[in-house]
């Protein structure tokens, strides 16, 4: 197993090993006995004590009063208490939570008592007399609660309205011995006795409190013990540790505060039984695993996300203070945003943009210092302020100086071009002199190139004319030694034949020479006129290939072509095409070796179309310009006829075509490319 999956397993345990620890302990919480009874109750069982002493003993005078104390005082008293005594005892005989035991002069009474319980099965288990009892206390808050009348007992005197009064004396049986408990786990249907428990939950939250932060130091020390490297790889966490301070922490704060809170209710209500009682209520089976699961399953939870949260915390740290400020948070990417603003606006260099940018600039300005005004606070506005100006000074000074250096480098660099220096010329950030700079090294380049193609073209005009004129003197000096030989009265009449003819060939040559000449002029100046048709290649190269065949038989040369199938439409000048295809098959026929195959294949590939002829070389390719060039050859022997410009013309011709004809070599292997876009489906 991968230590990142080890990593993601122990910390799944751990959360559900500490959420089963934390359940087990449910029942001793619930069965805690509380240090003292709840004053509901207790005022309630002090009524309940004189209701069984009144069930044996009717005459039983249990009140008396002062002479002095008025009448309408001592009938509202008594019939409150009578309330309340009869109130306390109609509860506690029928509440199925309360099991007492009552013995009155060793007369005993009892209801579902059992004398074997343990305290630790019950939440109270007391014992109460007369001795017990806060008699006074319970007394006067029973009356208040059944009278309309508000009575107080204050350092012996008895007080109705803020009047004194004489008062009275409570009279608790001293014969009376009560025996009660109720049970840990309680029954909450028809119970009244509940109210009077007081179970709010307040008394649950010290324990949920300490599990939790128990529970969640574990796992935050396991977290932060653990090796970074092992954690950032696991999948739920891969992404957390890139986000951005502020929402995470809402994110994770709130998601940690209502998980707790959930946990803490459901803590509550399962520890007192509220949700045990609500399961029995519906029927549901198996009432109690229930419980315990899903409190197992809402401490897992919420403890798994504590362990997210600390995670997330632990990644804030991997970091220096300012890098974590400067890119995980909002505040600071929004001061480095806003930096990077001014900062461009200061260091903008002379352009159209700069009036944009300071009025970009400006509204920042005029929002902040709005804001600051709207704080109303005199010292940390001078405060804002005063830091703001000292801030543009310092800035303003460190701008003024870079500025006084990038113009020496401006300066330099001016220099330098004007002496032909290009050396020294390099792009560099000006800040200010940007746009200027930029120009200056696209000048140097400019020159740089015109030198390069001024000195090109020199050399190409060197050798043009000295291919030229070799290329002419053969023919023009075959032309003036025939004519001589013509001029002779003593040759015979088939020799003058024979010299026609040869001169017509040298006229022939010639001419072929002087119209390729002019056509590749005109091709690369642009300056020709073309009579473009929507074309079918695939039937076009097949005419050329008929036509050019017994080309290629004179030199035993076998033409395998692999054309498609379909049609391939292509908008060509056709006679500038077959020109095209034609020098091809002359410079194949010329040098290709005799008794081989030529290759020639059509692919349709996307919006072009690819042509390709392949053949063997009868002699070296010895070639180092492009041969594509006027009077360049393949081989340097120049025993062949021809004006060395057939190359020349295909590839003047593909470019005029908008389309791409290159040349590769592979050995003897000549492979000419021809590529050409296909036309627009109408």
């Amino acid at each position: 197993m991968k230590k990142k999956n080890i990593f993601l397993t122990i910390l799944c345990a751990l959360c559900i090993i500490s959420s089963c620890i934390v359940t087990s302990f449910y029942p001793n919480v619930s069965t805690a006995t509380p240090t003292k009874l709840p004053e509901t109750l207790e005022q309630n069982l002090t009524a309940f004590i004189l209701a069984k002493k009144l069930e044996q003993d009717p005459k039983y005078e249990y009140i008396t009063f002062e002479k002095d104390t008025p009448d309408n005082i001592q009938q509202d008293i008594k019939k409150s208490l009578n309330v309340a005594i009869s109130t306390a005892k109609n509860l506690f005989e029928n509440d199925g939570n309360f099991h007492y035991e009552c013995d009155i002069q060793n007369k005993i009474t009892s209801k579902n008592f059992d004398v074997n319980i343990k305290k630790k099965d019950t939440r109270y288990y007391e014992t109460l007399d007369s001795n017990t009892l806060n008699v006074t206390d319970d007394v006067v808050n029973l009356i208040n609660a059944n009278s309309e009348k508000y009575y107080e007992y204050c350092s012996g005197t008895y007080y109705c309205g803020g009047e004194p009064f004489p008062g009275y004396t409570l009279h608790m049986p001293s014969d009376v011995v009560l025996t009660f408990y109720i049970p840990a786990v309680l029954n909450y249907d028809n119970s009244s006795l509940i109210d009077l428990l007081e179970l709010d939950g307040d008394q649950y939250a010290y324990f949920f409190i300490i599990a939790f932060l128990i529970c969640s130091a574990i796992i935050a020390l396991y977290i932060f013990l653990n090796k970074y490297v092992y954690e950032k790889e696991a999948y739920i966490f891969r992404h957390v540790n890139n986000w951005l301070f502020e929402p995470a922490f809402v994110l994770f704060l709130t998601i940690d505060a209502l998980l707790s809170s959930g946990t803490y209710i459901l803590t509550t209500y399962s520890i007192e039984g509220t949700f045990l009682n609500i399961l029995n209520r519906y029927h549901i089976e198996f009432g109690q695993p229930i419980v315990y699961f899903t409190n197992i399953l809402a401490w897992s939870i919420t403890l798994f996300f504590i362990g997210l949260s600390v995670y997330w915390l632990k990644c804030q740290f991997t970091t220096s203070i300012r890098d974590w400020f400067f890119q995980r948070t909002l505040v600071g990417k929004f001061i480095l945003y806003f930096s990077n603003k001014v900062e461009g606006i200061i260091s903008t260099d002379l352009s159209d943009e700069i009036l944009k940018k300071y009025i970009i600039f400006s509204t920042c300005l005029i929002v902040i210092l709005a804001f600051i005004s709207l704080l109303n606070i005199p010292f940390f506005s001078f405060f804002i302020v005063v830091t703001a100006l000292i801030g543009i000074s310092v800035v303003g000074y460190k701008k003024i100086k870079n500025v006084q250096s990038q113009y020496q480098d401006i300066l330099h660099m001016t220099e330098d071009l004007s002496s032909g220096n290009f050396e020294n010329i390099k792009p560099a950030d000006s800040g200010l002199f940007q746009s200027l700079n930029n120009n200056i090294y696209q000048i140097k380049d400019g020159f740089e190139q015109a030198v390069k193609e001024q000195v090109q073209s020199q050399n190409l005009k060197t050798e043009l004319i000295s291919n030229v004129s070799h290329d002419l003197k053969t023919p023009l000096t075959g032309i003036k030694n025939y004519v001589e030989l013509l001029n002779d009265p003593t040759i015979s009449e088939e020799d003058k034949k024979s010299y026609l003819e040869r001169l017509n060939q040298y006229t022939d040559r010639l001419s072929i020479l002087i119209t390729d000449l002019f056509e590749v002029s005109k091709a690369n100046s642009g300056n020709i006129d073309l009579e473009y048709s929507n074309i079918n290649i695939i039937e076009f190269i097949e005419q050329v290939c008929a036509e050019n065949e017994e080309l290629l038989q004179a030199k035993n040369l076998q033409l395998v072509t692999n054309l498609p199938e379909k049609e391939i439409h292509v908008c060509l000048d056709g006679n500038k095409t077959y020109r095209i295809f034609e020098n091809l098959f002359t410079n194949i026929s010329k040098y290709a070796l005799e008794n081989t195959r030529v290759f020639l294949d059509v692919k349709d590939i996307g919006n072009s179309v690819v042509i390709t002829m392949k053949n063997t070389s009868k002699a070296p390719l010895d070639f180092n310009s492009d041969i594509t060039e006027r009077f360049v050859r393949g081989d340097k022997s120049r025993h062949e006829a021809g004006s060395g410009l057939g190359l020349a013309i295909v590839k003047s011709f593909t470019e005029v075509q908008n389309g791409t004809f290159m040349i590769e070599t592979d050995g003897d292997l000549f492979k000419s490319i021809l590529s050409f876009r296909k036309s627009q489906k109408m």
